[in-house]
């Protein structure tokens, strides 16, 4: 997977910086210096990471383009770099969801750590993306309602089917999701991976 990030920065020298950074460790990076740049970049390159300066001069915020951005990606994830800790502007920067804050001035070792752990998040949920996509809708229903913590008696209840289809279904659901065959597997898959 090619691993795309679009960086937001109005600070040519500091955006030359960090894509050199992001370059050296194998992420495909696209380099905007204003909101509309950076606009027309997420529909060209599809970014999976944006990293975006928060204060970018005049005009639109790096937290304006967020909102605008996640409209039409709405799994893009979000790195803001500030120099900047107001706590209005935290505030609505906490509103858009971000993945993390790098505060400046910031080295080269924060940038990687944060980009990293980022894509590790990304990858984690593009795959369980791929398992759910791959469950029928009886499936997924029962899938919903194992994370909801139902048993098989209630979800055979609820879904108006027989207890044995339920765990039917439940087998067919470990297999897909490729889980461990005992009793607590796909409770525990279904607890921690599967919100609507």
């Amino acid at each position: 997977m090619e691993k795309r990030i679009l960086l937001l920065e109005d600070e040519i020298i500091v955006a030359l910086d960090l894509q050199e950074i992001l370059e050296a460790a194998g992420f495909a990076t696209f380099v905007t210096h204003n909101h509309q740049d950076a606009m027309d970049a997420v529909k060209k390159h599809k970014p999976h990471l944006a990293i975006c300066d928060i204060n970018l001069g005049n005009g639109d915020t790096g937290i304006d383009f967020a909102i605008e951005a996640k409209l039409l990606l709405p799994k893009l994830e979000v790195i803001y770099v500030t120099a900047f800790s107001d706590q209005k502007m935290v505030e609505t920067a906490d509103s858009t969801n971000p993945f993390n804050y790098i505060v400046k001035p910031w080295n080269e070792e924060q940038i990687k750590v944060s980009v990293n752990m980022a894509f590790k998040f990304i990858v984690d949920k593009i795959n369980k993306n791929v398992l759910i996509d791959s469950l029928s809708i009886s499936e997924y229903k029962i899938l919903d309602l194992i994370a909801k913590q139902k048993k098989s008696k209630e979800i055979a209840d609820l879904l108006f089917i027989a207890e044995k289809t339920v765990r039917n279904h439940r087998y067919n659901i470990i297999k897909k999701l490729n889980l461990p065959n005992d009793n607590n597997s796909l409770l525990k898959w279904a607890i921690t991976h599967f919100n609507k």
